[in-house]
């Protein structure tokens, strides 16, 4: 077991005193008295050496928290929380052995607050940043604990050391007596001898367990230095370097040796070295823990190549000496990056400005990010006048609220393609296809819409030429019936035999005559049907009819021509009778024009057999011959314009080309759709499909839910299932609502009842919904109600929709969300009652 200090002496005295017995009594005091100053003075060595153990550990701590203000690298602030625990370990050795006195207290209360401080600005350093740290390093209380530590320090040294020379005056007094009593003392003072070496080799020992420690911290700053990933070289206020980590001699291509204690502007090319030095030089004129950040200059490496650097500026303070730090960054690669995007820009603007078009990036602002030559030819305006510059400022008030609807759709996360005019600085009037893409951010933004991409198309050339061709075809087509209807009455009097009997070859060749004359009249027909189709001014008259009467007056229209062919027509019967909504005229056009076909292409002795029946809701019609079937090459373009299989065999057959595509348009008009199947030497079956008619439930006045006033919604959904659904959504969120399965339903509604909002699928069998938008918003009573369009391919709605105004409030995709419908259908509602007030 080890005694205690105090307890080895007293044994050491007790075993004097047995070995000097009695005779040495007298002296025992005596050498008590030498012991206890001998004492005294290590322990006040020891204290001494404690005091500068604390400081030494102070500073430490001191020195890593600057170093981790300056680099805010973890490895830092984990030095200094090291070095504060041993100066608080120190510091508490200190108080064990001091005891209470008054400065001890008073220094370990300063330093507890300094490290206060120093904790407040590494606080600072990870909230704020630097220079809030650096003001809180550098503020009166820190500087007056700074001063008042210092003081105590020495308050502290001084006292140590006057009890260090009170004991040795003491010790020389105690050492005249000693020789007088070294002969009866001899034994004991060899004891005190040896217990004295003892004490000075754990001292000695102690000694060196502070020097490694402290040794072990200035390895471990070096080792952080050392580890940093840029390049940081340290020099004094002079200019000469005094250390340069791995990062810095790699980065510069030096060793050590080569670096350390010369100047600094080595590592600059000799053309910037006078200025840099002047910079330099002004650094000492900065406060303390000043930092200067992102200096771009070029660096010299020791082979003579010159590359770029970020230099960032501080400055430190080891062992009372100053000295400027430099954090360097190669930033040749970045440099390298931003060139390359450059180019790429400059290469994107040249081959955007090369395209005949608007091209134009607009962000969420409704800023011109980006555009094109395009932008500036059309407007007439210099770039600078369009970049940065919203669309208001650019397009002007008229073309900019003839887009606006559609900005804010492209900018609510819709594409969106319409037409729009613009009037160009020379008064010349132009027309563009607009389309507008918009782009998602990323990141934290990811999701939300902040621009859009938009392309606008000059069409202006080809409107011109495509209103050319219709007024053209049309004034033709218009001034050959004229004369064609003239001819056709005439020969078929002749014909007729109002002029009398005609001879045999005669006849024959009237017969030839009103025969071509009755073709070109058809061909003038499909061409005026075609343009009609094309222009969207062929009218229809949907009504409710059966339709195998229909297909029974397009046989007997027919009968005479396949007879003409040698070809049999026959008619399948229907157990039930079937309804469609359609045009009866435009109907027994399609039969005709199949029927046409098929009897044509029927070998003699042939027969055309007509088919209905119904499947899922829909009526088929199938009208199937018995020719060569279709060839593979003309299959992909037969429902085209002119189109005609290119072979004698079927030239031969007569025929415009435009019967099938005429066809095709009218089915699609009334809803429906065509097709074929064909076999080579089989024959091919031509099918037109069409909604079968089903009659809504009338029409009541509508009532409120239990006598409570909700707003009421209109529903216009042709689908009663789906209607229904809508109802019930519409009632979990608080609205009442009647639904319309018709347009004619729809308008008896709204005459009927005054409604908070509208549902509308705009894709309805008989007759689009837009069209019902369009009655809405010419009406005064119903032109601002709020629609909500409900399809199940909202996209293309909306393209259908096209540049017309409609004031749509909100597009919904089916199958339909509820939180979503019912969000919108809010949103619309409380807009329009703003609007209002």
């Amino acid at each position: 077991m080890r005694l205690p200090f105090r307890a080895t002496i007293n044994v050491a005295l007790g075993a004097g005193m047995v070995l000097i017995i009695l005779s040495i009594a007298a002296s025992y005091f005596t050498i008590n008295s030498l012991i206890s100053g001998t004492q005294s003075e290590t322990e006040a060595r020891e204290t001494v050496l404690l005091l500068e153990q604390v400081v030494s550990e102070f500073q430490t701590a001191e020195s890593s928290q600057r170093r981790y203000l300056l680099t805010n690298i973890a490895g830092d602030l984990a030095g200094y929380q090291r070095a504060r625990s041993l100066s608080q370990q120190a510091l508490q050795r200190v108080h064990a052995q001091a005891g209470t006195r008054q400065d001890w207290r008073a220094l370990g209360e300063a330093m507890t607050r300094r490290f206060e401080l120093m904790e407040m600005a590494i606080a600072a350093r990870q909230q704020t940043g630097l220079d809030a740290a650096a003001a809180i390093v550098g503020n009166e209380p820190n500087r007056r604990l700074h001063d008042e530590i210092e003081a105590l320090v020495a308050r502290i040294k001084e006292a140590e050391t006057q009890a260090l020379e009170h004991s040795k005056e003491e010790t020389r007094q105690t050492a005249q007596t000693v020789k007088q009593l070294i002969l009866l003392g001899g034994l004991l003072c060899l004891s005190v001898f040896g217990w004295a070496i003892q004490m000075i080799v754990r001292a000695q020992a102690k000694r060196r367990r502070i020097e490694a420690r402290l040794s072990d911290s200035e390895a471990m700053s070096r080792a952080v230095t050392e580890s940093m990933a840029e390049g940081l070289v340290t020099a004094t206020q002079e200019g000469i370097i005094v250390n340069a980590n791995s990062a810095a001699r790699h980065l510069f291509g030096y060793r050590l040796d080569d670096l350390v204690g010369r100047e600094v502007t080595m590592l600059l090319p000799t053309r910037y070295r006078m200025g840099f030095q002047a910079f330099f030089a002004s650094l000492g004129g900065r406060q303390r823990g000043f930092r200067e950040w992102d200096v771009k200059v070029l660096g010299l490496r020791h082979d003579g190549t010159e590359f770029p650097v970020n230099a960032s500026f501080g400055d430190v303070n080891v062992g009372g000496r100053r000295l400027f730090t430099a954090i360097i960054h190669d930033i040749t690669e970045s440099n390298r990056i931003s060139d390359a995007l450059r180019s790429s820009e400059a290469q994107l603007r040249e081959l955007t400005d090369a395209v005949p078009a608007l091209i134009a990036y607009v962000d969420r602002e409704e800023r011109f990010q980006f555009h094109n030559r395009a932008y500036e030819e059309a407007f007439g305006l210099p770039s600078e006048q369009i970049q940065n510059r919203t669309l208001f400022e650019v397009l002007g008030p008229q073309l900019y609220e003839q887009v606006k609807g559609h900005v804010q759709e492209a900018l609510a996360g819709y594409s969106v393609r319409y037409e729009c005019v613009q009037v160009t600085p020379g008064g010349e009037r132009r027309e563009y296809v607009m389309s507008h893409f918009p782009r998602y951010g990323e990141g934290d933004e990811q999701g939300t819409v902040i621009g859009f991409s938009s392309l606008g198309n000059d069409v202006t050339e080809l409107k011109r030429i495509d209103r050319m061709k219709s007024e053209f075809v049309s004034t033709v087509s218009h001034e050959l019936r004229t004369p064609l209807t003239s001819i056709r009455g005439s020969l078929g009097l002749v014909w007729g035999g109002v002029t009398g009997e005609l001879p045999a070859q005669a006849k024959n060749l009237v017969g030839i005559a009103k025969s071509n004359c009755e073709r070109l009249i058809r061909l003038i027909n499909d061409i005026l049907d075609s343009e009609k189709i094309e222009s969207g001014k062929m009218s229809f008259e949907l009504r409710p009819m059966e339709l195998e009467p229909l297909l029974e007056q397009a046989l007997a229209a027919n009968e005479g021509f396949a007879e003409q062919h040698g070809v049999t027509l026959a008619l399948g019967r229907m157990e039930a009778p079937v309804q469609v909504c359609v045009d009866s005229d435009r109907l027994i056009q399609v039969v005709t024009n199949l029927l046409s076909n098929a009897i044509k292409f029927s070998p003699p002795g042939g027969a055309v057999q007509v088919s209905l029946r119904t499947d899922a809701g829909r009526a088929r019609v199938e009208i199937t011959d018995s020719g060569p079937g279709i060839p593979d090459e003309f299959r992909q373009r037969i429902f085209q314009k002119f189109s005609q299989a290119d072979s004698s065999d079927t030239r031969q057959k007569g025929g415009t080309g435009l019967g099938l595509s005429i066809s095709k348009a009218i089915i699609e008009r009334m809803d429906g759709s065509i097709g074929f199947t064909t076999e080579n030497r089989v024959g091919t079956t031509f099918f037109f499909e069409l909604p079968v008619w089903r009659e809504a439930p009338p029409v009541t006045a509508p009532m409120g839910l239990d006598g409570v006033a909700r707003p009421r919604v209109l529903v216009y959904e042709d689908d009663p299932d789906v209607a229904q659904l809508i109802g019930m959504m519409l009632d979990n969120g608080g609205y009442a609502a009647d639904m319309a399965h018709t347009t004619e339903q729809a308008r008896d509604y709204l005459k009927m009842e005054s409604y908070a909002a509208m549902t509308v699928d705009v894709r309805q069998p008989y007759e689009s919904g837009f069209s019902l938008i369009r009655e809405l918003r010419a009406n005064k009573r119903t032109a601002r109600l709020p629609v909500l369009v409900l399809s199940v391919t909202a996209a293309e709605a909306r393209q259908q929709a096209g540049s017309q105004t409609l004031g749509i409030s909100g597009w919904l995709e089916k199958p339909l969300d509820e939180q979503r419908l019912l969000g919108s259908l809010d949103r619309a509602i409380q807009a329009r009652r703003r609007a209002a007030s």
